[in-house]
């Protein structure tokens, strides 16, 4: 420890320096002035502890009825499920004065979250009862592409033919129109070849065409009018096969060709021609086109005619060697014989082929249909089907053939 720089003689001597002091107050008062500090002391503190002691009283008998008026009601409420602790009941306590609060006076936040919640619970209720049970004048869910006559009445198809990605094949694909005067059918094909978008459904980008197309010299003639060096000339095969494929659904029997204003047109591969007559029974089996998964699946005809329909049923089946292509029909969907009486034929189908109410099915149902089509049959007949529909084509009786393939819209 540091010792002290000052001597105590030092400090003495500092000390008598200092000016004398004196208190010329008598002991009697100096000991009156001590008890009244005393007294005052004792005045101050004795309200304080007063009020602290009434305080934790209170708070004391505040808790004890609280615990009591809840464990009471939560006996009555709950049975013999057990007493709630103090901070459960507390928990309670601030919860239903809360909600009380929130009765009385909702913010926007929980009228928009009441909101929400009703709106969230009609969609959940409505998206129920429609995985339950179809809607009101609704059959079960249908898948067909194909438009039928009973779908056009109050309206018209117009029908293109497009080339494939890889262009191999030439796919239909059908667009239904609010019924139009057939006179003006060519002015609407022009229109949607215009508006068409092939990339999205995995097809080449083909339309529109650099040619004129208007009427003939009659309603069933289509007149096509090509520039001098049009490259559809000299890609003709796939050009004439696309255009018949198009103008035979739309009621077209025959085309007629010019070159800039003059009759006739000179082709690469078919030569000079200055009409062509277009063919409605090409006798053809019909296969599945798909691109990719993320594009639909189309009926699409083959390129090859068959000797009869039994064939090209048969066809339907196999497997094609081309990126895209597969069959149609399948394997397990039998057959035992076939029979034709004028425009209907009869298929009887075995025990064993597999038919259900699916997309797969309805598909193979109409490729059957198209291939009938193909051979002129108005009317197709499943006998001893399995099941009695498939979409809404009914099996138990005669089925009408589509008019048109692959509908889009």
């Amino acid at each position: 420890m540091r010792r002290s720089r000052w001597k105590e003689s030092e400090i003495e001597d500092m000390l008598r320096e200092l000016p004398t002091l004196k208190d010329d107050r008598t002991k009697a008062e100096v000991y009156a002035r001590i008890h009244d500090k005393k007294k005052k002391k004792k005045k101050h503190w004795i309200p304080l502890f007063a009020g602290v002691a009434s305080l934790f009283l209170m708070v004391v008998l505040a808790s004890s009825f609280i615990i009591e008026k809840k464990g009471t009601t939560s006996r009555e409420d709950s049975g013999s499920s057990g007493k709630l602790s103090l901070s459960e009941s507390k928990e309670m306590e601030d919860l239903e004065r809360k909600d009380s609060s929130n009765q009385e006076k909702p913010s926007e936040d929980n009228q928009e979250a009441q909101e929400f919640s009703s709106n969230q619970a009609k969609i959940e209720s409505k998206d129920k009862f429609s995985e339950m049970e179809p809607r009101k004048g609704e059959k079960e869910k249908t898948f067909e592409q194909a438009i039928y006559q009973d779908d056009l009445k109050n309206a018209s198809i117009i029908t293109m033919g497009v080339p494939d990605d890889q262009m191999n094949f030439i796919v239909p694909i059908s667009i239904k129109l609010k019924h139009h005067d057939e006179s003006d059918t060519l002015n609407q094909l022009v229109y949607q070849m215009s508006d068409i978008d092939e990339a999205q459904y995995g097809l080449s980008d083909y339309f529109p065409l650099d040619i004129k197309i208007s009427q003939g010299n009659d309603i069933n003639t289509a007149h096509i009018d090509f520039p001098e060096k049009s490259q559809l000339l000299a890609e003709d095969t796939l050009f004439l096969h696309s255009m018949e494929e198009t103008l035979s659904y739309n009621n077209i029997e025959k085309m007629t060709f010019s070159t800039e204003g003059k009759q006739g047109a000179r082709f690469a591969h078919a030569g000079y021609l200055k009409e062509v007559d277009i063919p409605h029974q090409k006798k053809r089996t019909y296969l599945l086109y798909q691109r990719d998964e993320s594009s639909p699946s189309f009926l699409v005809p083959s390129n090859l005619g068959y000797r009869d329909f039994e064939e090209a049923l048969q066809a339907g089946k196999g497997e094609a060697d081309i990126e895209g292509i597969s069959p149609a029909i399948p394997h397990g969907l039998k057959w035992e014989r076939i029979s034709s009486n004028g425009d209907l034929v009869t298929i009887h189908l075995s025990d064993q082929a597999v038919i259900e109410n699916s997309e797969e099915t309805l598909q193979a149902l109409e490729a059957i249909l198209f291939i009938a089509k193909d051979f002129g049959f108005e009317k197709v007949k499943f006998e001893n089907a399995p099941i009695e529909e498939v979409g809404k084509l009914n099996l138990t009786e005669d089925i009408m053939v589509p008019e048109a393939p692959n509908q889009v819209n």
